[in-house]
């Protein structure tokens, strides 16, 4: 439901009023807004301007702000218009609209969403993504967005296209708060390897369903024990890591830092600092 916000005194929208409810004020803030918008208008007409703008020169800016996940609701709560006039604009029952809305209307911005409506849920999905990239276990990020295990993983799959404020922004919170640091779910940093998911660093601009992740950046590969430095494992052992630990800053296997310590002798563990 589209909610307006009443229009305050002395503009010449408190003056008319609505046609569905809503009387027109007369008072004496009101009643010179009207005349004041009026003489407006006038000047505009003597500068060889318009009063009425095409709804053409309204149609792409509309467009552009519906590709962004706006909803005709929102565009008009934003815009301080009623969804109907964003809808006759798109259908073509209205073929203009008054200069005043339309300029309320070209200076709505793209993704601007606010805290009861639905977007995208394209940046939930990254965000979630990235943090099992970091090796956080979805009880660690349920706990911090108040979200069920079942709905990050119902984000992580990717299963839903849409969500809402609340929930957009509790899953934001949760991100900030351990987008630097990681967690100790091997099975979720798998996952994201073998799905192709990247860490936060990949993303410039992680809400752009056009933007494309940073594939330069530093992936972590699962690692042989061969290819492990077993003087990193036994320096990481030395600060009281776990295998879990080490094995998500090496990129490889518990079970290959624990191989890699068996080959290190209790003396070289002493001697790393």
């Amino acid at each position: 439901m589209n909610v307006r916000r009443v229009p305050p005194h002395g503009s010449e929208a408190r003056y008319r009023g609505t046609k569905t409810g809503r009387p027109g004020c007369r008072c004496t803030k009101c009643v010179r807004g009207q005349r004041l918008a009026g003489i407006a208008r006038e000047r505009r007409l003597l500068r060889g301007e318009r009063n009425m703008i095409p709804r053409a020169e309204l149609l792409p800016h509309i467009q552009q702000l519906l590709d962004s996940g706006m909803s005709r609701t929102l565009i008009g709560r934003n815009a301080n218009v009623a969804q109907s006039t964003i809808t006759y604009l798109i259908n073509g029952r209205s073929q203009s609209c008054r200069y005043d809305v339309a300029a309320r209307i070209l200076a709505v911005q793209p993704h601007r969403f606010d805290s009861i409506s639905e977007r995208p849920a394209v940046g939930t999905i990254r965000r979630i993504r990235a943090l099992y990239y970091l090796g956080h276990s979805r009880r660690t990020i349920a706990a911090l967005t108040g979200l069920s295990v079942a709905g990050i993983s119902g984000f992580a799959d990717g299963r839903w296209n849409v969500i809402d404020g609340r929930r957009a922004a509790a899953v934001d919170s949760a991100y900030r708060q351990l987008m630097t640091t990681r967690g100790t779910s091997w099975k979720n940093q798998r996952r994201a390897i073998t799905e192709g998911w990247h860490g936060p660093l990949a993303w410039d601009d992680i809400d752009n369903p056009d933007a494309k992740p940073d594939v330069d950046q530093h992936a972590h590969k699962r690692g042989r024990p061969g290819e492990i430095d077993a003087a990193a494992v036994a320096g990481l052992t030395r600060a009281g890591k776990s295998a879990a630990e080490i094995a998500l800053q090496l990129g490889c296997h518990p079970r290959t830092v624990i191989r890699a310590r068996g080959r290190i002798s209790n003396q070289d563990l002493e001697e790393v600092a």
